[in-house]
């Protein structure tokens, strides 16, 4: 069965305000997205200033760091909250007058051919919207579109979440889930859909979870004659599961340091990409 984006777009209509917390209260996973947009973007040929669409970007902390840094950066989601919450930071923004403001917000699907004017964009990020795509056809659809709407040699920047992560949580907080649910369990790690029901709602989770080499598996399918895979990188290093949570407690400096040495050391190398929450894909096109 199709993804029903009305379930996603609900579910995070209900989640909102601990969204728009998620990447203060996890900086590496923060940190070393934007490391990696920066090198994208600076191995990029043309202006230092890049015209980027953010699709799924929920309440904007990276869209707007991106505008801190000078970028013009279109923001869209699903989720009429989220949306909200963005535009009061642009509110705030303008107010002040002292910062940058996105170029503009919108409610949009990243399936949704009409979201964005085609080939406009230096970069197209998708650092949420294949979370939650549950068939191939969906997120192959959603990648699709992202790159039409890149320029020549432009970027995509596609985010996936580990089945490892998922692990990881359930073992911390509730290890017998593997065994009272072992049939979901097993197809789970089979097809890495993980769905949720309540009586009367229908679905009320609809998440896909993957490996680094399904990942892998999937450009080469479907993209191979147009996108080139850069590099697929760990965006926690090796601090998945919510290590890094200490660090948003910590002066600057020194989440600025642990981001270096996970971003240099810790967050290409096959053998760290099972230690992290998110894995986040390069693509330049051909």
């Amino acid at each position: 069965m199709p993804t029903v984006t009305e379930s996603v777009s609900k579910l995070y209509g209900r989640i909102a305000q601990l969204e728009s917390r998620r990447l203060a209260d996890h900086p590496m996973e923060r940190e070393i997205t934007l490391r990696a947009i920066r090198k994208g973007l600076g191995s990029a040929s043309g202006k230092a200033c890049k015209r980027i669409a953010d699709i799924g970007g929920g309440p904007g902390r990276i869209a707007f760091a991106l505008a801190d840094e000078g970028h013009h950066v279109d923001l869209i989601d699903l989720t009429l909250e989220l949306i909200q919450l963005a535009e009061a930071e642009q509110e705030t923004r303008r107010a002040a007058g002292n910062k940058p403001l996105l170029r503009s917000i919108a409610v949009g699907n990243a399936l949704d051919k009409s979201t964005l004017n085609e080939g406009s964009y230096d970069a197209v990020l998708l650092l949420g919207p294949l979370y939650h795509l549950l068939d191939e056809s969906e997120r192959a659809t959603a990648v699709s579109r992202a790159q039409s709407r890149e320029a020549s040699g432009g970027l995509v920047f596609v985010a996936f979440i580990t089945v490892e992560a998922h692990l990881r949580d359930i073992a911390m907080r509730e290890p017998s889930k593997l065994v009272e649910f072992k049939d979901f369990y097993a197809k789970y790690l089979c097809d890495g859909r993980y769905e949720k029901s309540e009586p009367g709602q229908g679905k009320t989770v609809q998440s896909f979870h993957t490996r680094s080499g399904d990942i892998r598996a999937f450009f080469a399918k479907h993209f191979a004659d147009s996108l080139d895979l850069v590099e697929l990188r760990s965006t926690e290093g090796i601090l998945g599961g919510g290590l890094d949570a200490t660090l948003a407690k910590s002066s600057d400096e020194i989440v600025q340091a642990w981001a270096d040495l996970l971003f240099d050391s810790y967050s290409v190398d096959a053998q760290h990409l099972g230690c992290a929450d998110h894995l986040l894909a390069t693509l330049r096109r051909k």
